[in-house]
């Protein structure tokens, strides 16, 4: 699908935006962003979907990525916190649906969706920048739910096209950041020693839990080829804080017959590059949508701040010139010529009366005859590979 306003109304509001709102609403952004990912296991219930909109504002979440939302037909609701619920159509089933949730203050600078998928779509941000003459920020947010393990392993079309599409909502300007949010069903686990000496140590945190499996695998062949970072396996927090989904299985010994296992395949991504924003990434168990209602997922929430932005773009540092030696060693007529000058720039009248500022004449007069006669030695980029300075 094509990109597309969130609605008339919406794109209506954006275009009679005064210049004095937006810098009234660009002063009050703060630069801490905290965006989540919610598996919600159904959201058709308007008292479910407003109980979504209270948690998103008890922990303070700007944008919230949801899957299996289960409504079939696009829809865009104000709640009662006046947050905004986005949740949109599924095409091929009605047993998954993305959505969004958005506070307040992040709904002016939402410029446009696009929806890939039944099982992707994203949203596209301008944030402001803190001065005036800077450029915004400009910010991808992808919501993605992936097939599960055993589905994945009956049908390896459905993951592989999964994966051809998500790699596509990745591809982006340099100058884009690019938050990937969603449920993976994929199990990253542990970072081995293995991990660490392939260098997988850009790619996920050594706070990850249990053991990596077949969609696992998948995952981080991903956050490889497009320089991502697995956000919530980078910081040590309890066991409850980092495995984001509680699974039961069959046991017997049990009073209920049932056992609860914990898992992480829920996670948040960033670009590698982007990691010196990140601040904390966790799991949140404490739900009131887990409390009254069902869902055996917890939100996983990353938080950044925008306003070190600066530490992504490297600082140009210009090298320092280096004179041509080696044609000073080979060539006797560069040899005689560099003398000849030295001779020359040394006969002058020396204004200089102590001993630091004579050696610093000194040392001037040595580079300036080296720049006369020996010159400048050429970058490796500059030498062209078929050509090989001459040797004694």
């Amino acid at each position: 699908m094509a990109d597309s306003p969130l609605s008339p109304h919406h794109a209506s509001q954006f275009t009679t935006t005064s210049n004095l709102q937006r810098i009234f609403v660009a002063m009050s952004l703060p630069f801490i962003v905290n965006f989540a990912t919610w598996n919600v296991c159904g959201l058709s219930d308007i008292d479910k979907q407003h109980t979504a909109g209270f948690d998103s504002e008890r922990y303070g979440l700007d944008i919230v990525a949801l899957q299996e939302t289960k409504v079939r037909n696009f829809s865009e609701t104000i709640l009662q916190n006046h947050y905004k619920l986005f949740m949109f159509e599924q095409t091929t089933s009605v047993h998954g649906g993305l959505g969004f949730i958005i506070s307040k203050r992040f709904i002016p600078y939402i410029c446009s969706w696009t929806q890939i998928s039944d099982r992707l779509v994203y949203l596209e941000l301008k944030l402001p920048a803190k001065t005036a003459n800077k450029p915004p920020c400009h910010v991808r947010i992808v919501n993605c739910y992936s097939p599960t393990l055993p589905r994945s392993i009956q049908n390896p079309a459905i993951i592989e096209q999964f994966y051809d599409e998500l790699n596509v909502s990745v591809d982006v300007p340099s100058r884009f950041e690019v938050f990937v949010l969603g449920d993976f069903n994929a199990k990253l686990g542990k970072r081995t020693v293995s991990d660490k000496e392939n260098g997988y140590e850009e790619n996920m945190g050594k706070y990850g839990v249990g053991r990596r499996n077949e969609n696992g695998e998948r995952l981080l062949n991903f956050l490889i080829s497009n320089k991502m970072f697995a956000t919530n396996t980078a910081f040590k927090h309890s066991s409850r804080h980092i495995t984001t989904r509680t699974g039961t299985i069959k046991d017997r010994k049990s009073k209920d017959g049932k056992r609860r296992y914990y898992s992480q395949i829920d996670y948040v991504l960033c670009k590698s590059r982007s990691k010196v924003l990140l601040q904390d990434s966790r799991a949140y168990a404490g739900s009131k949508l887990n409390a009254s209602f069902y869902t055996d997922h917890k939100i996983v929430c990353a938080r950044l701040d925008f306003s070190q932005r600066n530490k992504l773009y490297k600082k140009r540092h210009t090298a320092a010139k280096k004179f041509n030696t080696t044609a000073l060693i080979c060539s006797d007529e560069v040899d005689k010529n560099f003398k000849a000058s030295l001779t020359v720039h040394l006969q002058a009248p020396q204004s200089a009366t102590d001993v630091t500022s004579k050696f610093n004449e000194l040392f001037n007069t040595l580079k300036t005859s080296a720049a006369e006669t020996v010159g400048i030695q050429r970058t490796e980029q500059e030498v062209s590979p078929h050509v090989r300075p001459a040797c004694c």
